[in-house]
């Protein structure tokens, strides 16, 4: 009996050390994930970075004209690059919900539960933080709808 639960520690313990192998062994860089909806452009981006780091100013670090709302500021989102034009979306006050620029991120754990899937920030864009190994995606929602990297 007390070999079978050696056995069973041994094995719980490599699983779980496999496991966090696996799921560190990740670039060392950050991946920025943009698509500006209805099958337009997708970009994909690995971007080096030492530490942890705050998402807008990594955006606006590598390239990306990150515009928020004159109520919220840079906490929202309201135009990525210029899109959508200043005819379609004047940035007063919260986006509409069926067109608005999706903040999302997956996060490389290893503990205590090995995760890999993306979901929304939880803060504003300007109080989120990532670090390598993580993902940032921003995702322009047409008719409401999120196309899930």
């Amino acid at each position: 009996m007390i070999q079978k639960r050696i056995m069973f520690l041994f094995i719980f313990i490599g699983s779980a050390m496999g496991l966090f192998v696996l799921n560190s062994n990740q670039p060392e860089c950050i991946n920025l994930y943009v698509d500006y909806g209805n099958n337009s452009t997708i970009e994909k981006k690995c971007v080096s970075a030492s530490g942890k780091v705050n998402s807008l100013d990594l955006l606006k670090t590598h390239g990306y004209n990150i515009e928020g709302t004159v109520k919220y500021g840079n906490a929202v989102v309201c135009r990525v690059n210029n899109f959508p034009n200043n005819s379609v979306e004047k940035c007063q006050d919260m986006p509409p919900e069926n067109a608005y620029w999706a903040v999302l991120v997956k996060k490389n754990q290893a503990l205590p539960f090995p995760r890999n899937e993306w979901g929304w920030a939880q803060k504003g864009i300007n109080e989120t933080f990532v670090e390598p190994g993580d993902h940032l995606g921003l995702v322009f929602s047409t008719k409401g709808e999120v196309r899930w990297p």
